[in-house]
């Protein structure tokens, strides 16, 4: 039963004293129906009689209530209470009708519920007030479902007239039936009124709404969004945007599909950097390209650097060669800093000399480079190893002596001296070589040539002094000369396989051929690394020796 109606039944019952019985039971039933509580006021005696409903709508316990209008304000919200009072005074005052909504506080608990009331004064024949007939029910879930609606009203507003993105909504002919702010300035507009009716035809180039459309019928067909969509608009003035558009299906509170909404967001900052960094990534990979020819160049040049073929050493014509020479060369990069030479001094004396430069890559090959040419301009110095190493630290220093960043190398340099049955050497801080004797026991580790304490690194003091050392040389033993690249390695839980190592795994090969031993020590480092490979440039030079010519020293 709506309030209207309620206040007709009312009014009949207060003008109609004699109203029959099973009336008044219809009257209750569906007051009760309705949850509503009605209220009865007699003015003269100042009573005010409320019904069963009454007390469960102001969480009342049965026939609790006071009687009286006090008592009514009293349960009140104390914000509400001196309007509600001026409200019954000017409707017991014949000034109005009193409808009133108010907040009440249940005793109980201390919840707050809201009412809604009206009334119908009734007055004596000299027009005194004398009776006041009213109904009341709760409306507090309807004002807070209202109050929710607003908030969420309130917040689309301020989306639709703050966000930069297009809003907008279409019915099942693409034809615009809503949009926000910015979707009107796009196009020029003030009003929405002005938008409405209108579809991208009248708005964009046919080919671009003929799109459009064609993705809107097939979202609503569908009923699949479009998601992320790009699309490029091409303006009357010539001048070009672009926007990711997104497009779902609009339903209705059955679920029917009757058009579509979307979203259009500017990116034509977004595609024009992705443009420029197109045109940077091309022009980046022809470099790299370039960069990777030179590489590939270098590395060429560097290996034409190596030997190519090694020196031959026989006691006469047609005889086997005393030595044999065996390397493995491999940079972490496209070129390397480590390097290796062998040159013959005479037809007993060879000379082997392998450096390592600091650092990776270009600027350590560089410094490599000047260290072959160094060293092939050096043929006074061959026969004196610490005579080579000092007119190398001394060039180098002179050389590299203005670079923003130190440079430096280790070196190592033997003659080997097949006559005499020796070997004479100087080190500037390279890593011992190890010698294996032929007749090295099983279980015994090899030699370290280490004779003398090894001088400083070359390139970084200028007077640095090095000196010679010797060691016995004999047929069958086999020379290895290395840079820390093959020891240095990291295997797996951070392990290292150090030089000790390294020694070790030599002297368990020592009965194998050298080329054998070679290959299985470089097997056995990269097994143990934890990448399976050398992340250091890798250079071992292994020398054996078949046997000394006759008649030496």
């Amino acid at each position: 039963m709506s309030p209207e109606n309620d206040q007709a039944a009312l009014s009949s019952a207060a003008g109609r004293e004699d109203s029959r019985p099973h009336e008044q039971v219809r009257l209750e039933l569906a007051l009760a129906a309705a949850r509503m509580g009605t209220w009865d006021w007699e003015l003269d005696s100042d009573k005010m009689s409320w019904d069963r409903q009454m007390h469960v709508l102001f969480g009342l316990a049965p026939a609790s209530f006071g009687g009286h209008d006090t008592d009514f304000l009293d349960l009140l919200h104390p914000a509400d209470r001196a309007r509600v009072a001026g409200e019954l005074a000017a409707a017991l005052e014949g000034r109005t009708d009193f409808d009133s909504e108010f907040r009440v506080v249940w005793p109980a608990d201390g919840t707050v519920h809201i009412l809604r009331s009206r009334a119908q004064v009734t007055r004596d024949a000299q027009g005194k007030t004398v009776r006041a007939l009213g109904v009341s029910w709760e409306v507090t879930e309807r004002r807070r479902t209202e109050a929710d609606l607003e908030r969420k009203r309130s917040l689309l507003d301020a989306l639709m007239e703050h966000l930069p993105d297009k809003i907008y909504f279409k019915d099942t002919e693409s034809r615009f039936i809503g949009a926000n702010k910015s979707k009107l300035i796009q196009h020029g507009l003030t009003s929405e009124s002005q938008l409405i009716g209108k579809t991208d035809f009248d708005y964009f180039r046919e080919d671009r709404a003929r799109r459009a459309r064609e993705d809107e019928q097939r979202t609503m067909s569908s009923g699949v969004p479009l998601v992320d969509h790009e699309e490029k608009n091409v303006w009357p003035d010539g001048s070009e945007t672009w926007v990711s558009t997104t497009k779902m299906p609009l339903r209705d509170s059955e679920g029917r599909i009757i058009g579509t909404f979307g979203l259009s967001r500017d990116i034509t900052r977004r595609k024009r950097i992705e443009d420029e960094l197109g045109l940077i990534a091309n022009e980046l990979r022809a470099r790299n390209a370039m960069l990777e020819e030179d590489l590939k160049m270098a590395r060429e040049l560097q290996s034409a650097m190596l030997p190519q073929r090694y020196p031959s050493f026989a006691a006469g014509a047609g005889e086997r060669g005393l030595v044999r020479f065996h390397h493995y060369f491999t940079p972490s990069m496209a070129v390397s800093g480590d390097f290796f030479n062998v040159c013959k001094i005479s037809d007993t004396q060879a000379g082997i000399f392998i450096c390592d430069v600091m650092g990776h890559g270009v600027r350590a090959a560089l410094v490599a480079a000047m260290m072959h040419t160094l060293l092939g301009e050096a043929h006074a110095e061959l026969g004196d190893p610490a005579a080579l190493l000092t007119h190398l630290n001394r060039t180098l220093r002179e050389t590299l002596k203005s670079a923003e960043t130190p440079m430096f190398a280790t070196a190592f340099y033997v003659v080997v001296d097949l006559h005499l049955g020796e070997l004479r050497y100087a080190n500037a801080g390279h890593p011992c070589p190890l010698l294996v004797p032929g007749d090295l026991g099983s279980g015994a580790l090899p030699a370290k040539l280490n004779g003398i304490k090894p001088g400083p690194v070359l390139g970084l003091f200028e007077n640095a002094p090095y000196a010679n050392a010797c060691h016995r040389l004999a047929p069958r033993d086999v020379l290895l000369l290395f840079t820390d690249g093959l020891f240095e390695v990291e295997g797996s839980e951070g392990r290292i396989y150090d030089y000790q190592q390294l020694q070790r795994a030599i002297g368990e090969r020592s009965a194998l051929p050298t080329a054998e031993l070679c290959s299985g020590l470089i097997d056995e480092i990269q097994q143990f690394s934890a990448r399976k490979e050398f992340s250091d440039d890798v250079c071992l030079i292994a020398m054996e020796v078949e046997h000394l010519p006759a008649g030496r020293k």
